[in-house]
C-alpha cells in the first residue's frame, strides 16, 4: 500500500506520540480528524482500535481493527489487534485462527506465539498451547508473558517440576515481572512450600504494588498460613478498589464464614455481592472454568441449586477436556487391575506381627490417616494435631516417594511391594522416619494424612507393624458430591465426572474392605461421628495411642498450623453439620453417580 501523504504521516506520528505519552483524549482527537479526511487510512483506523480497546470498548475496537486490516492486508498489527480482542471476548476459536495465520507469516514472533497459546488454552487444547508457549520462550528469551503462561499451565496440569524450571528461568530473565512471580508462587504452593511461596508473593507485591491478582493470591496464601487479619485487610482493600471483581467478594465470604462474622454482614451477603459483580462483568455466557466453579459455590450457598449444578458442570467439563487434551484421563480399567493385583498378592501375605524392638520398623511414631478425598481426613488430623503429643504433617508424599525411588520402570507395583526384603523395608522405614524428624523432632507422634495411601496400606503395615492406621469413612454420596464440587489439582483425574467419581469410590471401597479384613488393627473413624460427638469418636483413637483427651482438641480450629488441602477453611471453623447429607440438595441430578455406587449408599446408612 502506498505511503500516506506527508501531512497525514505527520499527524499520525503526533497521534501515536500522544498515545504513548498517555494523552489518549488528544490521540483520539487527532485520529478522528485524520479519518474525516481519509476514512480508510489504515494506521488511523488501527490507532482508534487501540484507543477503544484500552477503554474496554471491545465491540468498537474490533470494528476499527477489522477496517484497518481490510484497508491494508499487510497490516499485521491490525490483524493481531483483532485476535487480542477475540481473546478478551473469549472467542478463542476465532482468536486461534487469527494467530495461526499470523504465525505462518511471522513464525518467530514471540508475542504472536504467546497469544496463540492463550487461544489454545482457552479452547482447553493444552496439547497445542504448551508447544506454542514453548516456541515463544525459545523465540524471545526475555519476553516474560510466555514464561508465566507456560509455567502456570504446567502447574495446573500437575507438572510442577517442569513449571518450576520454566518459572525460575523466567525470573532470572525478568526478575520484577509480576506474572512470573505469581505463577512461581502458585507452583511453590502446589509443591507444599508455603514459606517459599509467601516470600515470592511479598517480593512480587513490592515490585508491582498495584497488582490485583498478586494481592488476591497473597490473601489466599495468608489464609493457608492462618494469618487471617492480614488476609482480611487485603481483601477489604481489593473490594474497595474494584467492587466488580467477583473473586474478591467470594474469597471474603469464605474468610468471614470461617472466622465467624464481620460486623453486621454475613457470608451470604458477600456471596450475593460476588454474584452481582459477576453479572455486571457480562461473562454469564461462558466464564473461565475456575470462575465458573466459584460461581457455582456461591449459587449453592444461596440455595439456587439448579444454577449451582449448571455452573459446576461447566467448570468440570472444561477441566476434564483440558486434561484429556494432554493425555490425562481417568483409567477405570487400570484402577481395577491395580486393586485386583494387590488383593491377589496380599491375600496370601499376612500382616507382619512384630519386628525387633531396635528396628526402625518397630516405631509407633507415625499415624497414617487414609481414605477417600473429602472423607474427613483433614478434620481428623486437625483435631489430633491439637494434642500436645501429636504433630500434624499434612499430606506427606514420602510413602509414594520411597516406592517410586525403588520401583523399576514399568515394574509390577503389587509384586514389587510384596517382594521387598527385610533389609529393604528397614532402609525405607528409616528414611521415612527421618522425614518425620525434619518436620518435628520432638513430637511423640506425627500424622501423615495422604488419603491415597489407602492403596499403600499393605506396604505401610509391612514397614511399621505397630503404627496406627486410621481409615476415615463418610457417606458415599456426601464424599462423592464433595469431590465433584471441589477444585483439586490435576492428579486425581476422576474428580471431574460424576460417573468416574462413583467408579473410583466403588473401587476404593472394594480395596479398603479387603484391607480391613486383612488387618483388623486398621481403625475406622466415621465423619458423621466426628461432627456429632468429636470427643466420643476420637477417644478410642487416643486410647490406642495411650493418650488422654487434651482440652486443646475441643478448639482444634484455633490450632496454628499451615493447611494446604481443600479443607483449609473448614478446619479453621468449629464443628458444623451442614455438610452432612449435602448431596440431597441435588437429588435427582446424580444419575451417573448413583448408577456406579449401586447399593453402597444404602449399606452405609444401615451401618450408621
Amino acid at each position: 500500500m502506498p505511503s500516506p501523504p506527508f501531512h497525514i504521516q505527520s499527524q499520525l506520528k503526533q497521534a501515536f506520540d500522544r498515545l504513548n505519552a498517555g494523552q489518549t483524549d488528544e490521540a483520539r482527537r487527532i485520529g478522528s480528524a485524520i479519518l474525516k479526511s481519509a476514512p480508510k487510512e489504515p494506521n488511523a483506523l488501527y490507532l482508534m482500535g487501540v484507543l477503544h480497546h484500552q477503554n474496554g470498548d471491545l465491540k468498537d475496537a474490533a470494528k476499527f481493527f477489522e477496517k484497518s486490516y481490510a484497508a491494508d492486508r499487510n497490516n499485521a498489527a491490525a490483524l493481531s489487534g483483532m485476535g487480542i480482542v477475540r481473546l478478551d471476548q473469549q472467542r478463542y476459536g476465532e482468536a486461534a485462527k487469527i494467530f495461526e495465520d499470523l504465525r505462518r507469516k511471522m513464525p518467530r514472533e514471540a508475542v504472536i506465539l504467546n497469544n496463540l497459546g492463550i487461544a489454545y488454552r482457552g479452547l482447553q487444547r493444552f496439547d497445542l498451547a504448551i508447544p506454542a508457549f514453548e516456541a515463544a520462550v525459545a523465540a524471545q528469551p526475555n519476553y516474560p508473558d510466555s514464561y508465566a503462561n507456560l509455567g502456570g499451565l504446567l502447574t495446573s496440569l500437575g507438572e510442577t517440576g517442569r513449571a518450576l524450571d520454566i518459572l525460575k528461568r523466567g525470573r532470572q530473565r525478568c526478575p520484577k515481572d509480576g506474572s512470573i512471580l505469581l505463577n512461581l508462587a502458585d507452583a511453590l504452593t502446589t509443591q507444599g512450600d508455603l514459606n517459599g511461596a509467601l516470600t515470592v508473593l511479598r517480593e512480587a507485591v513490592r515490585a508491582v504494588p498495584s497488582g490485583r491478582e498478586l494481592r488476591l493470591r497473597l490473601a489466599s496464601l495468608l489464609v493457608n498460613k492462618g494469618s487471617f487479619d492480614e488476609a482480611r485487610g487485603l481483601l477489604k482493600a481489593l473490594i474497595a478498589e474494584n467492587g466488580d471483581d467477583p473473586t474478591a467478594w467470594f474469597d471474603y465470604a469464605d474468610l468471614v464464614e470461617s472466622r465467624s462474622g464481620d460486623g453486621d454482614r454475613s457470608p451470604a451477603d458477600y456471596r450475593k455481592e460476588g454474584l452481582a459483580a459477576f453479572r455486571r462483568q457480562g461473562l454469564a455466557a461462558d466464564p473461565p472454568p475456575i470462575l465458573s466453579h466459584r460461581i457455582a459455590q456461591a449459587y449453592e450457598a444461596q440455595g439456587d441449586y439448579d444454577a449451582a449444578f449448571r455452573f459446576y458442570g461447566r467448570a468440570q467439563s472444561a477441566f476434564k477436556a483440558g486434561l484429556k487434551s494432554v493425555g490425562k484421563e481417568y483409567d477405570r480399567r487400570g484402577t481395577e487391575r491395580l486393586y485386583d493385583s494387590l488383593i491377589d498378592i496380599f491375600r496370601d501375605l499376612p500382616p507382619q506381627d512384630s519386628v525387633p524392638p531396635e528396628s526402625a520398623r518397630a516405631s509407633r511414631r507415625p499415624i497414617f490417616i487414609v481414605g477417600m478425598p473429602r472423607s474427613g481426613t483433614s478434620l481428623l488430623e486437625q483435631v489430633l494435631a491439637s494434642h500436645s503429643a501429636i504433630a500434624g504433617a499434612g499430606e506427606l508424599m514420602d510413602i509414594p516417594r520411597v516406592i517410586t525411588d525403588r520401583l523399576p520402570p514399568d515394574g509390577d507395583f503389587a509384586g514389587f511391594i510384596a517382594g521387598l526384603s527385610d533389609s529393604a523395608l528397614e532402609e525405607m522405614a528409616a528414611e521415612y522416619l527421618a522425614s518425620l524428624d525434619a518436620i518435628d523432632p520432638n513430637a511423640r507422634h506425627v500424622t501423615d494424612k495422604l488419603p491415597i495411601n489407602f492403596v499403600n496400606v499393605g506396604l505401610i503395615r509391612r514397614l511399621f507393624p505397630a503404627a496406627l492406621i486410621l481409615n476415615t469413612e463418610r457417606h458415599p454420596l456426601d464424599v462423592s458430591w464433595s469431590i465433584y464440587v471441589q477444585k483439586f489439582g490435576s492428579d486425581l483425574l476422576f474428580d471431574h465426572d460424576l460417573g468416574d467419581i462413583g467408579h473410583y469410590y466403588r473401587e476404593y471401597d472394594r480395596l479398603m474392605t479387603f484391607w480391613r479384613d486383612w488387618d483388623s488393627a486398621i481403625t475406622p473413624v466415621r465423619y458423621e461421628g466426628m461432627v456429632a460427638d468429636m470427643e466420643g469418636t476420637v477417644m478410642p483413637v487416643l486410647g490406642r495411642l495411650g493418650l488422654d483427651w487434651d482440652p486443646a482438641m475441643a478448639k482444634f480450629f484455633e490450632t496454628d498450623r499451615d493447611v494446604l488441602t481443600a479443607s483449609r477453611l473448614q478446619v479453621r471453623r468449629p464443628i458444623y453439620k451442614s455438610s452432612v447429607a449435602r448431596w440431597k440438595r441435588f437429588d435427582g441430578k446424580l444419575g451417573p453417580l448413583l448408577a456406579e455406587l449401586g447399593a453402597l449408599p444404602a449399606r452405609y446408612e444401615e451401618s450408621l
